[in-house]
Order: structure tokens, then C-alpha cells, then sequence
């Protein structure tokens, strides 16, 4: 899903997975991550600085490592969920707090200023109990961004139609004089936020009157989503392979998360095809944005290694390579002021001076601007909240609803 190399990972997978090894280290981190969301570089180098190993599982969801987490088999130490999931975690006493005390984990204890201004507001906004206070040293922001579109810009009437009218562009086919080929995600909760978004409402609405506190759904709501989907026509329900579509034309525009349209970017480059681009991401006034965080399951067997692995990742030199390497927009400010740094020294995005398959730094940042600052052009961005199981439930009956 990210911009890792897959060689590279599956050998990572085979050595973090083997069944027989010649020895085990004594300190073992259990870590559960999305697939391709980390730079394997970072993590050998974490196992010899710590004389430890790290034992990776990858899963697709926030839902899945919910899953995993409550059903306690395994013992996890590092988990990587988005805000939504991070959040239900911590209301069910599910999080451990980050040691963000200790003198040996600098970089935790910089939980409340060293993050990007404007997650940090989200985090104000969005992450607090329900006694009113923010919670936020339970959590270390990894990757964030936003919900978006990637749409073909050889397409004048698609491309128009997506840079005006933003997320309605994937519903309203009176926009165009023939129905685009759309493509959209085939997760649920996804679905229903897109549909509310693109009707400018909260995705976590319950009714058509935006509230959002009931325990459930409405069946006004849920029908006119039902309705609103059916007949948008989308040529395809999918996951990753969307956005590759949208580059190689087969689809004209998809629903997707603004880090893997610069995985997608950079494929392309990897392919030698740079010179030929002929797609772009547009980021709506009225979208959602989210943030997958770094936390420790109350679970946790190895304390000290996981505070110590979360630490080593957010060192920015570390939390630079990481986001150099997977394509997402970074969440520290230090972050930012090294790419803004090395625009201006003439560093390479893709490739190396001279080469014609190849994107200097300061060309990729002016071209796309949301890189390093996804909400700038948001307007009062949503995330999404915790839901009921019964929301959830409604939000799968939708999806059963289309076929």
C-alpha cells in the first residue's frame, strides 16, 4: 500500500515470520502495522541498536488490529491504528500511556509541540475523554493526511468537474455528458463518509439533520446512501489496486487517502514513466483527515522496548527516512523543515540530476503542496469518530446493499 519496495518486503516478511531461526533475541516487540508501512531499514537498524528482534504482523484495517488487540492472543507491543480505532482503544482502557516522562525517550516527551500546528488542532479538537482533556500521551501521530480523489487530468470534463465541486464529483452525473469510469473503495464506513462528505455533512452522521450522537443509523439516512451509491454507477469497488487504475487509465477518478496518491506517484517514476504522468490528487474543501498513531496495547509484555521502538521512530533524522521511504505525509515539524531543506539544496524526490526519469525536491513540493500540508485547503476538517457496532452493522448493510 506504501511506497516500500516489495522485494524488500517479503524477504522482510520471511526473516520476521520464520518458523526456525538460528537464535532468538531475548527481547522480543511484538508489532502489528499496516503492509509496506514502515521503511524495513529502520527496523534492522532498531534490532541491532536494542539487540532485540521485531516480530511484524501486517493486517488491511484498523478494525482488524482492533480485532487482534481485543482478542489478546497475541501480546502485542507496537500497534499502528487510525485516530477512529486509537480512540474507541483508549475509552475501553485499552492503551497504556507512553512513557513520555523518561529522560531516555526524548522525543515522547515532545507529545504536545513537536507535531504538525494543524494535526495538532485535530488532536485538540477530536481526541479528548469524556472529561474534556486531550489524551494525547497515549498516542504517537505516525502518517496523516486526507480523504481525496486521484483523477485523470487528460479528461478536461473529469478534471473540472472533481477541481470544482470536490467530493461531489464522484456522485453527480449530471456533471458530465457520459458517466466516468469511478472507482471506489470497498470499505464500508468508507463508503457512507464519502457519500455524506460529497452531500457536505459530517461523515459521522446518524440522520439527514447531521446529528451524530444517536447509537445508530436512521433508515432515511442509510436508504438515501443506498440510493445515492447505486446511482453514481461506479465501475469498480476495490482497495490499492484503485489508485494504480486511475494511472493507468482504466478508471477516470477514485476515492482514496491522499498518501497513496503519492505511492502512486512514485511507482509510476519507479517505472520509468515520470515524463508521462497524466493524473493528480485534489484534496476537497469539506473532507475528513486522519492520523494512524503509534500506541501500546495494555497487553504490552515489553514495556520499556515498545517506548524505546516509538521513541527511535519519531528521532526525526529516523521519522525523515520513514517518511522519505513510505510516502506519507509526515506529522513533525521537523519533519517538513528537512524536506523544505533539502528542496533548497537541490535534492532529488525521484531520481538524480541530469537523469530524465527524475523529480527534484523543490519541484515535487511546489507541484503538490498538500504533501507537507495536507489541510490547507480544508475548511473545519472532520475525522472520523468511534461508532456503535450497530452503526457499524448499518454501514456493512449499505455495502451488502449494492450488489
Amino acid at each position: 500500500m506504501k511506497k516500500l519496495i516489495a522485494g524488500f518486503f517479503c524477504l522482510c516478511l520471511f526473516t520476521c515470520f520464520a518458523v526456525v531461526i538460528i537464535s532468538t533475541p531475548s527481547n522480543i516487540l511484538y508489532f502489528l502495522n499496516w503492509g509496506e508501512y514502515i521503511d524495513m531499514e529502520l527496523v534492522r537498524a532498531f534490532e541491532e541498536e536494542h539487540h532485540c528482534q521485531v516480530i511484524l504482523e501486517p493486517v488491511t484495517s484498523s478494525e482488524a488490529m482492533y480485532q487482534k488487540i481485543s482478542a489478546g492472543t497475541t501480546s502485542y507491543d507496537v500497534v499502528v491504528p487510525g485516530d477512529y480505532t486509537v480512540h474507541q482503544l483508549y475509552d475501553e482502557g485499552k492503551l497504556r500511556e507512553l512513557d513520555v516522562n523518561n529522560p531516555n525517550y526524548p522525543y515522547l516527551g515532545q507529545y504536545k509541540t513537536m507535531y504538525a500546528d494543524k494535526l495538532s488542532d485535530l488532536i485538540n479538537k477530536y481526541m479528548v475523554n469524556d472529561e474534556g482533556r486531550v489524551f494525547n500521551s497515549y498516542f504517537a501521530p505516525y502518517f496523516y493526511g486526507t480523504y481525496c480523489m486521484i483523477y485523470r487530468t487528460d479528461k478536461p470534463e473529469v478534471a473540472k468537474a472533481v477541481e470544482e465541486n470536490g467530493m461531489k464529483a464522484l456522485y453527480d452525473n449530471s456533471l458530465y455528458t457520459s458517466t466516468p469510469r469511478k472507482g471506489m473503495y470497498d470499505t464500508a464506513r468508507w463508503i457512507v463518509a464519502s457519500d455524506l462528505l460529497a452531500n457536505e455533512m459530517d461523515p459521522n452522521s446518524c440522520d439527514l439533520k447531521g446529528n451524530t450522537t444517536a447509537n445508530d443509523m436512521d433508515t432515511a439516512l442509510k436508504n438515501k446512501i443506498i440510493a445515492d451509491v447505486k446511482a453514481a454507477s461506479f465501475a469498480e469497488f476495490g482497495n490499492d489496486q484503485l489508485k494504480r487504475n486511475v494511472a493507468n487509465g482504466s478508471l477516470d477518478m477514485c476515492f482514496t487517502q491522499l498518501g497513496d496518491f503519492f505511492d502512486t506517484l512514485y511507482l509510476v517514476y519507479d517505472e520509468g514513466e515520470g515524463d508521462s504522468i497524466a493524473f493528480n490528487v485534489n484534496v476537497p474543501k469539506t473532507t475528513a483527515a486522519f492520523f494512524d498513531s503509534m500506541v501500546i496495547p495494555t497487553t504490552c509484555q515489553n514495556y520499556e522496548l515498545a517506548n524505546a521502538f516509538i521513541n527511535f521512530m519519531m528521532t526525526p533524522e529516523n521519522a525523515y527516512q520513514n517518511a522519505c521511504a513510505i510516502g506519507y505525509s509526515p506529522t513533525l515539524k521537523s519533519v517538513k523543515e528537512a524536506y523544505e531543506k533539502d528542496a533548497e539544496e537541490g535534492a532529488y524526490y525521484y531520481g538524480e540530476e541530469g537523469e530524465e526519469n527524475s523529480l527534484s525536491m523543490k519541484d515535487f513540493l511546489e507541484r503538490y503542496p498538500v504533501y507537507l500540508d495536507p489541510l490547507g485547503q480544508v475548511e473545519n476538517p472532520y475525522i472520523l469518530q468511534p461508532k456503535s457496532n450497530q452503526y457499524l452493522t448499518t454501514c456493512e448493510s449499505i455495502f451488502n446493499a449494492l450488489a
